[in-house]
């Protein structure tokens, strides 16, 4: 394993001139990118060692969120309110059939001018569920977020997410209800200059917290990429791939192809 030391990059130049130690956390950024990538390929290799032990299913996602400050102060603390919706297709036996609609309404507070973020969620989710019946779901979600600037062209960001869903038994027989998860999602973000897109690679991991049988273990991965349209100073546009499968399950993985409208008021 490489050790990167971070004491011994470029010492001289940081004690002469400022011009050069902005080089410095320039170069120290374009390190830090490598290893990026390689994590990312680190990441990537146990998907595809798993690739062939699974069917696979394609899918559609459409998703529209809107947002509103209701507080900005001189500080950069943003409070906002934000709402949310997607609905997934998958193609089962027919191409286009219902998976589901998650409607999410919350809170969010931003502090340094929205570089790190808390917030707290509800969303109802109504979905096919595997025994052919359609079951109503609530959701209550944490997340905290922070995005790190590497310079002026890439950025680093993580989200955390402990969230809790309350089935309906009524619909299905669950062995734990209600699921606790913990999520920990992972992007690098390209913008370059003087254009409008935003191309993107995320990885997304879910661990089950109330249920022994996992151990704790990754039971869920998603990988996305895609790029964000800026048509205007408040109107994004997305388009994005996903790889979604679950590690503890047989259920087949689903390739999504999506897209994305967003609104800031």
């Amino acid at each position: 394993m490489q050790i990167f030391d971070l004491s011994n990059v470029n010492r001289r130049s940081i004690r002469i001139t400022p011009c050069k130690f902005t080089a410095t956390v320039v170069g120290m950024g374009v390190v830090l990118r490598k290893r990026i990538n390689y994590c990312l390929l680190f990441l990537l290799f146990p998907v595809l060692a798993i690739a062939q032990e699974r069917g696979t299913q394609g899918g559609l996602s459409l998703q529209y969120e809107a947002e509103k400050d209701l507080l900005d102060n001189r500080y950069g603390n943003i409070l906002s309110i934000s709402v949310d919706e997607e609905i997934r297709l998958v193609g089962n036996n027919n191409p286009a059939s219902f998976d589901r609609s998650v409607t999410s309404i919350g809170f969010n507070y931003g502090l340094f001018n929205n570089r790190l973020k808390t917030g707290v969620y509800y969303a109802f989710i109504y979905l096919w569920n595997g025994d052919y019946l359609y079951e109503p779901r609530h959701r209550f979600y944490f997340n905290m977020s922070y995005k790190q600037p590497l310079d002026r062209q890439w950025q680093v960001l993580w989200r955390g997410r402990v969230q809790s869903t309350l089935r309906d038994e009524n619909t299905g027989m669950y062995r734990v209800n209600p699921r606790y998860v913990m999520k920990n999602k992972f992007e690098v973000r390209y913008h370059k200059l003087g254009t409008p897109f935003q191309p993107y690679l995320s990885c997304d991991f879910s661990t089950y917290l109330n249920d022994n049988e996992t151990h704790y273990d990754i039971a869920r991965l998603r990988f996305q990429a895609g790029t964000t349209y800026r048509l205007n100073l408040t109107n994004t546009f997305d388009v994005f791939i996903r790889w979604d499968e679950y590690r503890t399950k047989d259920d087949p993985r689903i390739i999504y192809l999506g897209a994305s409208y967003s609104m800031k008021f």
